[in-house]
């Protein structure tokens, strides 16, 4: 009580005996010391965890604290119910914990997907989750993090990303940070030290500062030191992506997960196939992960492929498409592109037909990315509504109202192009992607496959069986774009998608009654080319026209 009592005063003090919310001057039983994170969450009597509140901000924080109670009550007796029929599957459950964690993120009801996840990962089990994108799995590792005392570890794969991250992070309270090459080795080590103070509940790192070295010793001893309380892996189809090709740092996180005694690890992507799962969880050493897999289907997002072989001619389609958009609503637009090479055509393309694009690309300088964003995400004046990119935009961008996406010719698997083409109507409104089509198109990524191949320091072996699965996954991907008879929506659900519920119906059903929203089914007004065409013989850009003509309502 006497330690209390001594560092209240020195948190009324620092802050000057101001309320940080109003700026009002407190005193006597006006001046409240409120935790950031509260102490049933794991959060820590520390100067970072404490602010100074009047009375009246420290009770808005608390405001729904009398009509709660009864709330609280059944959260705890629908947990107890809940477990006594899951059988042992829901033991470490704490219903007032996880309660209190979404009071605390404001979040009032979790979507009907999220909860599965959430449950096995408090239970102390790993899991991959696959969902599509803006179906809000973070907050899946987040909720998960935050009930836990000791740190979580977030490998993430760019650092756009990372900021991101932990910028939103930080406006909900939550107290993260990221360590990497951007930042200076003072801003590094007092990062560190708010780590060790145990004041971090998130730490994001590339998955190369995991990798042993003996320049970052020290650090890995601070973030690895004690054991984190779960391994979080987002964007987790980069090991298989990339971890054959030029980030192979990817495939040592299952050795660094064993070096830090073996946490949980959480595994989340929006795409996946059979296989892809098989290769992510076995390089985690995770192979009784449990998995979750969310429908793949965007019922929003009308899907056509279209035959060009000549550049003009997408071009010009580019911007006869683009434009009937601008015209209707202010949507905004990505153009994919497979290669920076390929980025720079298509911009001198469109700058021919007065379509002025920016290119996003991976080796963009930090600050000219940050511009490129802003202006397509309307931070900075003048702002922009159609950006070509390449992959290096995909993961983890949150733009809602882009309304088009156009791929310049198909990628490398199936899983990628679900996770491109769902940049699209992630506001759950009408979009469209269009990708175009040739007979040359297994060429580009079937090169790029050997000239990687080629640089890897791998037997010859290893580099057959690398190759192997790559190009089958490439020629899968041509096999979709070129069949005509077949729904192409369909195609892709048979490929990506399964079912997986780990938790009884009955206790699964009380859990979703009290914490959950029901899902609701959207509506597909259009599918794809394959469907238009078995209705009628008129040319696939008055599909396209249609699409977006009911983009608006």
């Amino acid at each position: 009580m006497l330690r209390w009592r001594k560092l209240r005063l020195l948190i009324l003090k620092r802050d000057n005996w101001r309320c940080v919310e109003c700026n009002s001057q407190v005193k006597g039983r006006n001046a409240h010391v409120h935790h950031k994170i509260p102490r049933a969450l794991g959060g820590a009597d520390t100067e970072q965890n404490l602010i100074t509140l009047c009375a009246g901000c420290h009770s808005q924080k608390h405001l729904n604290l009398h009509a709660s109670l009864g709330r609280r009550w059944l959260e705890t007796i629908s947990v107890r119910l809940a477990k006594w029929f899951a059988k042992g599957t829901l033991d470490n459950l704490d219903g007032a914990k996880l309660g209190l964690a979404m009071r605390y993120l404001k979040i009032k009801r979790l979507k009907s997907a999220q909860l599965q996840p959430i449950l096995a990962a408090i239970a102390g089990k790993s899991i991959l989750f696959i969902s599509p994108t803006g179906s809000g799995k973070s907050l899946c590792f987040q909720i998960p993090a935050l009930v836990q005392i000791d740190h979580s570890v977030v490998v993430s794969p760019l650092k756009a990303l990372m900021s991101d991250q932990v910028k939103g992070l930080l406006d909900k309270d939550v107290p993260a940070t990221f360590i990497n090459s951007d930042i200076s080795i003072d801003e590094r080590k007092a990062r560190l030290e708010l780590i060790e103070q145990k004041a971090i509940k998130l730490v994001y790192l590339a998955p190369e500062r995991l990798v042993k070295n003996e320049r970052r010793k020290k650090e890995l001893e601070i973030i690895l030191g004690t054991t984190p309380a779960y391994l979080i892996v987002d964007e987790a189809h980069c090991i298989d992506k990339w971890g054959d090709a030029f980030r192979p740092s990817y495939l040592q996180i299952g050795e660094a997960r064993r070096a830090m005694k073996n946490p949980p690890v959480l595994a989340f992507t929006a795409t996946a196939g059979i296989q892809t799962r098989k290769r992510i969880l076995s390089n985690l050493f995770a192979e009784d992960a449990e998995i979750f897999v969310e429908g793949v289907d965007r019922p929003n997002i009308a899907l056509i492929r279209f035959k060009a072989s000549q550049d003009q001619k997408r071009s010009d389609l580019i911007k006869e498409l683009f434009t009937a958009m601008r015209k209707r609503i202010d949507g905004k637009a990505l153009i994919f592109v497979p290669t920076i090479k390929v980025g720079e055509k298509v911009q001198n393309l469109l700058s021919e037909v007065n379509i002025a694009a920016s290119f996003f690309h991976g080796k963009l300088s930090a600050p000219d990315r940050d511009f490129i964003l802003g202006r397509f995400d309307n931070r900075i004046e003048p702002t922009a509504n159609i950006l070509i990119c390449t992959n290096a935009f995909g993961m983890g961008m949150d733009i809602p109202n882009v309304r088009i996406v156009f791929h310049w010719q198909h990628p490398s698997s199936v899983e990628d192009y679900l996770q491109e083409f769902g940049r699209a109507g992630r506001d759950g409104k009408q979009a469209l992607a269009v990708l175009f089509r040739s007979n040359e198109d297994l060429r580009l990524p079937q090169y790029m496959l050997k000239k990687n191949l080629e640089n890897l320091r791998l037997d010859q072996l290893e580099k057959q069986r690398i190759y192997q699965n790559k190009n089958t996954a490439i020629n899968l991907m041509n096999s979709f774009t070129t069949d005509k008879l077949n729904c192409f929506t369909e195609l892709i659900k048979d490929e990506l998608d399964c079912e997986n519920q780990t938790t009884s119906g009955l206790a699964r059903w009380i859990l979703n009654l009290v914490f959950s929203d029901r899902a609701k089914k959207q509506k597909r007004r259009f599918c794809c080319d394959a469907c238009w065409k078995k209705q009628t013989e008129r040319p696939l850009s008055k599909f396209a026209k249609q699409v977006i003509e009911n983009m608006a309502t």
